[in-house]
């Protein structure tokens, strides 16, 4: 499987490089709203969770940072140490310039494949978190929760934001509709761009993503000495993806949270 990763991500990481500019375009206009003392980009859900811990001067890992935005947020929420980590040098440069424009301190993000995270990272971290849009592009889940787990201290907390798995079947359209079988765990190519914020098309660099059930990401966890506290889903269009369902008449499972401690 090692083989497949390495190909897999370094096409992917390729691939959100050249997104970068794309993204920029959004993420610019965030350089002044960072400074202020109260920046929140959390989603309301989950913003909601985090408030059920006492982050003063805890350590935090965003794993696949993208912008950093999530993680300024938690830091302004009274964290202590903030490590942000991406695969993608095009967002660890803008996550950097984010960082720097948010005034906070303590604060470092890392350019590193998530499967080739060096060693010094490993126990360090009360809280792991998790958000928008990072699952799919795991093409070994059960290596990706492994060492999620070990970045966190003994009972530290993976706290993730996903996107539901059942949404993963679903094609945009109007209406949206289901493409797809829940249980096709095949790569999926994609070469149509990743300017997911405005809906934009470009032909671009492949990449690819991978379907993951809810059991495999259940299942995934507890084989990585990870106990659930908290699941949630939610119809809610957090993800940018078929966000005309959310006001559906049957609306799908959209979104998930979960909180899970590392044991002891």
């Amino acid at each position: 499987m090692k083989e497949n990763t390495d190909f897999f991500v370094s096409k992917s990481l390729v691939s959100w490089d050249e997104a970068g500019p794309v993204h920029w375009e959004f993420s610019k206009r965030l350089l002044e709203k960072v400074s202020e003392s109260n920046f929140n980009a959390l989603e309301q859900d989950f913003d909601g969770m985090l408030d059920g811990f006492d982050l003063s001067g805890k350590s935090v890992v965003q794993i696949c940072c993208n912008n950093a935005k999530d993680l300024i947020s938690i830091k302004k929420k009274g964290a202590g140490l903030c490590v942000g980590i991406d695969g993608s040098q095009a967002f660890v440069d803008q996550a950097r310039l984010l960082v720097n424009a948010s005034r906070c301190s303590d604060v470092e993000i890392v350019c590193s494949n998530i499967y080739e995270l060096p060693d010094e990272y490993i126990g360090r971290f009360d809280f792991a978190v998790i958000t928008i849009g990072v699952l799919n592009w795991m093409p070994d889940l059960k290596q990706f929760m492994r060492i999620c787990t070990s970045l966190l201290k003994p009972g530290g907390y993976l706290l993730m934001e996903e996107i539901h798995p059942v949404l993963n079947m679903y094609e945009e359209g109007n209406p949206s509709h289901i493409a797809m079988s829940y249980f096709n765990r095949e790569p999926q190519k994609d070469d149509q761009g990743l300017g997911y914020l405005d809906g934009r098309k470009y032909q671009a660099k492949e990449n690819y993503n991978f379907h993951h059930t809810l059991s495999d990401i259940l299942m995934a966890a507890i084989e990585s000495n990870l106990s659930l506290k908290k699941f949630v889903e939610l119809g809610k269009n957090v993800g940018n993806w078929c966000g005309d369902l959310e006001s559906s008449e049957c609306v799908p499972p959209m979104a998930m949270l979960a909180c899970w401690k590392k044991d002891l």
